[in-house]
């Protein structure tokens, strides 16, 4: 994603100044040009004006993807810049103030929440390209904290998501894999979740929801008895996930916007914490220094590790998103068809580690060049691209999308079901866990932008029964209780990248693992 903000002098004046900025950059979405326009002293309303350009989108009868765009104002003269998200002015399909721009079959939906809109194919059309110019959106800035006469820029965030449509499917591959869920003790049958209503699990001998534990620390044993509530998001309603693991160009855009104690006490993923490095550590180049914190990448859209349940937490409230679970995580993967023994995301049992990437310089238009490579795992050491600076750069993760095609079918481009990447290998992905109490809490309260602001608990995601929310609710996401992992890494092996593994479903720790990634969701509220 590439971003400019423009600058705006007191909104009561309405002179529009260039004031260029440092894009950033996520895989093959880009937002540019962004503007202030008009604006409405009565309402609290201003208009900002961007074009917005996209790879791989589409729109079927089944499924379509989406650009989450969300915008955020900010004082310039902020020492450190703190850019706040802020509300949309109208909630709906392209309601008054909003328009999709010059692109024809295109559409703005705005969640009722306000916090952010989707932009989208209004119509069925075969996966390309588009490019819209002067997208606007019109956003209440009271919401965030500016009044008419304030100084102002603008930035918009964009996030790649995929709209994953309300239906049945099946969760567990008939117990092939570690933990994996099943109907009875003696009927190794996957659970069949046809509603988000309450599930009552137990230890039937057939035809039911039989709980099978990985025995992780502190998770429910095999045949426990519970209810999974019918707020916990099962996977069966709609909603919108990203497409792709979060980047790191996209962590350093959200770390850049936070206020500096927020930045800090969040961390910079360089800390003792994380890598314990700005140097470059399996594939890692996010480095950050400064007062206020500065942090920078020199390959954005390379997907994330170091990542802890608390950080991804954190931005994806920022964000207005909210965590997945580990029942969406298989819908998304598996979608509504039986389930094959052992399955990887792609539908299939069949897997290639990747080991060759072109050219030598890893700048977001890499390829695989393995023959009928799908996955990275198995500590694989990586030939070309960048491991010519180094054995840092030989073992690590993948570019985000790099498998990514209009023209590659779902098995060599390693795709799941609804068109989601790298859901197998790359890295493991932070979900909630069904495996205890302190995950089945999580109720799918989206994110609202705003993070904690208690003092030594800054930047932690505060949205309401997050796993691992301090007893002090203010003070946000402090452990990871209800926290587990799903998908298997590059330095994994070809068994726990499986679908339905649950190997460490419910490991909690708070560890930031450089094979620790993760991606969010957002639940579905409308047309």
């Amino acid at each position: 994603m590439k971003i400019f903000s423009r600058r705006v002098c007191p909104l009561a004046l309405g002179a529009i100044l260039a004031l260029g900025l440092t894009p950033s950059w996520a895989n093959n979405l880009s937002v540019s040009n962004v503007s202030l326009g008009s604006r409405d002293l009565n309402a609290n309303t201003v208009v900002v004006k961007f074009n917005v350009s996209q790879e791989n989108s589409w729109r079927n009868k089944i499924n379509h993807d989406a650009v989450w765009l969300t915008v955020r104002l900010y004082d310039p003269n902020g020492i450190p810049v703190h850019k706040r998200l802020c509300q949309m002015s109208g909630a709906g399909v392209t309601p008054t103030g909003f328009s999709a721009g010059t692109q024809n079959g295109m559409e703005v939906y705005v969640p009722s929440d306000k916090a952010g809109a989707f932009l989208r194919q209004s119509q069925n059309t075969t996966p390309g390209s588009v490019a819209s110019e002067n997208v606007q959106v019109t956003i209440d800035y009271s919401t965030c904290g500016f009044a008419a006469n304030d100084q102002i820029m603008a930035s918009v965030f964009g996030l790649e998501t995929v709209y994953i449509p309300q239906g049945a499917f099946y969760a567990g591959d008939n117990n092939t894999s570690a933990g994996t869920l099943n109907q009875g003790s003696a009927d190794a049958d996957p659970w069949y979740v046809n509603s988000e209503s309450a599930l009552a699990v137990s230890n039937p001998a057939a035809n039911g929801f039989r709980y099978v534990s990985a025995n992780n620390p502190g998770e429910d044993a095999t045949g426990v008895s519970f209810n999974i509530p019918a707020g916990f998001p099962k996977g069966y309603g709609a909603f919108y996930v990203m497409k792709y693991e979060l980047t790191e160009g996209q962590w350093v855009e959200f770390i850049n916007s936070l206020p500096s104690a927020a930045a800090r006490s969040r961390h910079d993923l360089t800390d003792s914490g994380h890598k314990n490095s700005d140097t470059v550590l399996y594939r890692n180049t996010i480095a950050c220094s400064g007062a206020p914190l500065v942090c920078s990448s020199q390959r954005p859209n390379r997907s994330l590790g170091y990542l802890s349940w608390m950080d991804v937490a954190a931005f994806l409230d920022w964000a207005a998103l909210r965590p997945v679970t580990e029942l969406e995580f298989e819908k998304v993967a598996r979608g509504p068809v039986l389930p094959i023994n052992g399955e990887f995301t792609w539908g299939t049992t069949d897997i290639v580690a990747v080991a060759g990437l072109s050219g030598t310089d890893e700048d977001g238009t890499e390829t695989v060049t393995t023959s009928s490579g799908n996955a990275h795992y198995n500590n694989t050491l990586l030939s070309g691209g960048d491991s010519s600076l180094g054995a840092q750069y030989q073992q690590g993760p993948l570019r985000s999308g790099i498998f990514s095609s209009d023209s590659l079918t779902r098995v060599s481009s390693g795709a799941a079901y609804y068109g989601v990447m790298e859901m197998s290998g790359n890295l493991k992905e932070w979900v909630v866990t069904l495996g205890n109490s302190a995950g089945r809490n999580f109720s799918g309260v989206n994110g609202n932008g705003i993070l904690s602001g208690d003092s030594g608990y800054e930047g932690n995601a505060d949205a309401a029964n997050w796993p691992g929310l301090d007893g002090v609710a203010t003070r946000g996401v402090t452990g990871a209780a209800g926290a587990g992992l799903r998908g298997g890494s590059w330095g994994d092996i070809a068994d726990r990248l499986r679908i339905s593994d649950r190997f460490e479903a419910a490991l909690e720790t708070s560890q930031a693992v450089n094979t620790y990634g993760g991606r969010g969701a957002r639940t579905y509220d409308g047309q």
